[in-house]
């Protein structure tokens, strides 16, 4: 014999908790999001020697650009007020031309990178 239900739901889960859903919906996405993040970030480097910058991205495959750091003439470095609270910033190398060689963004100190380009080009200037 087939009843006719005149009610047939399950419990509301969603309707019932919309903080809970909502926060749980945040945390998650946020997880996911810094996780992404974090990833993206580690595919890019910027490292400088005593001769050379080195800039790489990617994960899998890489993208690998070097210049002599005797060959920067010129260091931009842009932040906003954020950024020169936490200390970093935006950064561009210039060896010739009106085109940055290497550009990379939200790096730390980058005041460093501009004193470590400045005391190798003082070296080469000639003495009096």
């Amino acid at each position: 014999m087939s009843e006719v239900w005149l009610y047939d739901e399950h419990p509301a889960m969603f309707r019932a908790h919309p903080l809970l859903f909502l926060l749980l919906l945040v945390s998650v996405v946020g997880i996911i999001a810094i996780g992404i993040w974090w990833v993206l970030h580690k595919g890019e480097r910027l490292a400088l020697s005593e001769r050379d910058v080195l800039l790489e991205r990617g994960l899998l495959s890489k993208q690998r650009t070097e210049i002599a750091l005797t060959s920067i003439r010129s260091v931009r470095i842009t932040q906003s007020l954020g950024q020169r609270m936490f200390g970093v910033g935006h950064v561009e190398l210039f060896s010739a031309g009106d085109m940055a060689e290497i550009a990379i963004k939200n790096m730390p100190r980058p005041d460093r990178i501009r004193a470590i380009a400045a005391a190798r080009n003082v070296d080469l200037l000639p003495q009096r």
